[in-house]
């Protein structure tokens, strides 16, 4: 078996179908950078939000802090510059501000939030700068910058519930009737259960951020009011955040994001779902199969 043979036998095997798609493990959504920055600016007003709310808490303080952070670093700062040097500067600036303002001992929490309002109107500016009207019109766009803070919600309920499961994961979550998608047996009493809150301040931020999640859907939605889906997604977002204020078990609450607010978005808003396509076993095996087959070519002109 040469080369040549090699190519040939996976060319017929991928043409003859053997090689197949296996199903997505999770909704992995297309990269748009317009939609990420959509999001990138709720989450950012909803963390200072929360920083105005917990001033006398020192601890949720440096939480949110940190939790600002994550959201807009210095390639945010870089990218904005390209398109607008005094907004490049003054919300890096602002934030800085507020955040050393939220962490005094004592903060004047007129003093913070009225920086608040002012990082609130140099986010407003930067939307229309950093995104282009076409893009900012498309609904799509705006439905994806909706799972983008979703994906945050799960993250950070996984983490207030200290959760055994990826909630951002749909290959760990468990069906209705306690059985594991990959099929495993589990126990059906599990999905029903209250979680229990170890961090609270990622609690709140999950709360938050899906009442972030909530409006900006109901925007869009007033926008596209004839989009049949609308009831079915408003609906599961009553229930979601019903279930974070009740301290839902954890597949709960991916059951609700992952089987009723994401399929609706992605056949009522045309998302574009990325799929993922595990290596069967069978090209795994036809692959090394070929190696060995070229190791041994190559060993046999070799001793000749």
């Amino acid at each position: 078996m040469n080369t040549k043979v090699v190519a040939l036998l996976l060319a017929g095997i991928i043409s003859s179908g053997l090689i197949y798609s296996h199903p997505a493990y999770a909704h992995n959504f297309g990269g748009d950078e317009s939609a990420g920055f959509l999001a990138k600016v709720q989450e950012i007003k909803t963390e200072l939000e929360q920083i105005s709310m917990n001033l006398s808490n020192p601890s949720a303080i440096d939480y949110y802090v940190d939790a600002t952070g994550e959201y807009w670093n210095a390639n945010d700062t870089k990218e904005m510059g390209e398109r607008n040097q005094l907004l490049a500067k003054e919300i890096p600036d602002t934030l800085d501000a507020i955040f050393m303002a939220a962490k005094m001992s004592n903060p004047n929490a007129d003093d913070v939030n009225a920086k608040i309002t002012q990082l609130n109107g140099y986010l407003d500016e930067a939307v229309p700068v950093r995104i282009d009207k076409d893009k900012l019109n498309n609904s799509t766009v705006n439905a994806l910058a909706v799972t983008n803070v979703l994906k945050e919600v799960l993250e950070k309920y996984g983490d207030a519930i200290n959760s055994t499961q990826d909630l951002n994961d749909i290959s760990e979550m468990k069906d209705m009737s306690g059985m594991q998608s990959s099929g495993s047996s589990m126990s059906g009493m599990e999905s029903s259960m209250a979680a229990t809150v170890v961090d609270e301040n990622a609690y709140g931020n999950a709360k938050a951020l899906a009442a972030t999640a909530t409006n900006m859907f109901n925007d869009l939605m007033k926008k596209y009011p004839n989009v049949t889906e609308n009831s079915k997604i408003s609906d599961a977002f009553t229930e979601l955040n019903q279930q974070l204020d009740n301290k839902a078990a954890g597949n709960d609450v991916m059951i609700t994001v992952h089987t009723k607010i994401h399929p609706n978005l992605i056949t009522g808003y045309n998302i574009q779902v990325v799929p993922e396509f595990p290596m069967p076993a069978l090209l795994v095996i036809i692959s090394i199969i070929g190696m060995i087959a070229i190791t041994r070519f190559r060993s046999m002109k070799l001793r000749q």
